[in-house]
């Protein structure tokens, strides 16, 4: 059994961690003192069971990881995997599962690119509110190298996702992979968050629809500019995914705005935007988005 470690509780992340432990695969939690501290009183409830994680915190664990997932608030990243200092050796793996298209490039600034595998969360549909976390979809992790190889780092994957009873696709192409997830992301996190609209807004209405379908077309503008072959057809996949949802579902962009969170806009749109910038391509239904977006963030905090 290899020696595996989060980082970050959020939706996806106590929804992996719940899997791992209902497999019975030992692994910990690395958090600071006062996160500890709350974990060890209030443990997890996923779907109304509860769970208590090994949690740890950077000074306590003693040891290299093999398998590092990261599952943090993009706003957090840059300051959580400070933690993770000591713990990554020659061979250790790191799994990033945030939305986006750059949070490898932002650990890889810290520890480099030779331990990390590309990656993200598919079919997922956990919601979180304090401590409880729902699903009705366990969600799978695709992964994959860069260039498309099968290597040591994804067998040793494979196998531990093997042994968790984790659902997950290697995938030989994660950076097309990675842009289709970063255009649903585009497309229908934002749009529920200023719609307030679960999924079943989007499986009944046809304009909800359209709304999402002008900002994934952007996407799909600055993908192929940048050599990653996104088509049409692939909005059409996104539907197909999101009729299979549960109706009642929400992307953590909504649950965010209902918790008066500070958003992943500036990951969204904020990039996309900056991309278009730089290729000369106009966005103005993110750059909208963002706008919107952002208005929303002020009201809340300024409230």
């Amino acid at each position: 059994m290899k020696k595996v470690l989060f980082l970050g509780l959020g939706a996806i992340g106590a929804t992996f961690a719940s899997q791992f432990s209902n497999a019975g695969y030992k692994f910990s939690v690395i958090c600071d003192n006062k996160r500890k501290e709350r974990y060890l009183k209030d443990g997890f409830i996923v779907n109304k069971k509860r769970y208590d994680f090994d949690y740890v915190t950077k000074e306590e664990y003693n040891d290299v990881a093999d398998l590092i997932i990261i599952s943090v608030k993009y706003n957090d990243l840059k300051e959580s995997i400070e933690q993770l200092d000591g713990i990554i050796g020659d061979n250790t793996i790191i799994l990033s599962l945030l939305n986006g298209i750059d949070s490898e490039d932002i650990i890889a600034n810290k520890f480099g690119y030779n331990n990390l595998l590309y990656s993200f969360v598919g079919n997922g549909d956990s919601t979180k509110s304090g401590n409880v976390i729902n699903h009705s979809n366990k969600g799978k992790i695709v992964f994959g190298e860069k260039d498309g190889r099968s290597t040591k780092k994804t067998n040793e994957v494979v196998s531990i996702f093997n042994e968790a009873q984790i659902l997950y696709d290697l995938s030989h192409n994660i950076i097309r992979d990675m842009w289709w997830k970063y255009m649903v992301n585009i497309g229908m996190n934002q749009t529920t968050a200023v719609l307030k609209a679960p999924y079943r807004v989007y499986q009944k209405n046809e304009y909800a629809r359209e709304v999402a379908k002008g900002a994934m077309r952007e996407v799909i503008q600055i993908a192929n500019v940048m050599d990653v072959d996104l088509g049409e057809e692939d909005i059409d996949k996104v539907f197909e995914m999101i009729m299979k949802l549960a109706p009642t579902g929400k992307t953590s962009m909504f649950q965010d705005v209902e918790a008066k969170r500070i958003t992943e806009v500036d990951m969204l749109s904020g990039k996309l935007c900056e991309l278009g910038c730089k290729y000369n391509i106009p966005t103005p239904v993110n750059q909208m988005l963002y706008n919107m977006i952002k208005t929303i963030e002020c009201m809340y905090i300024n409230d």
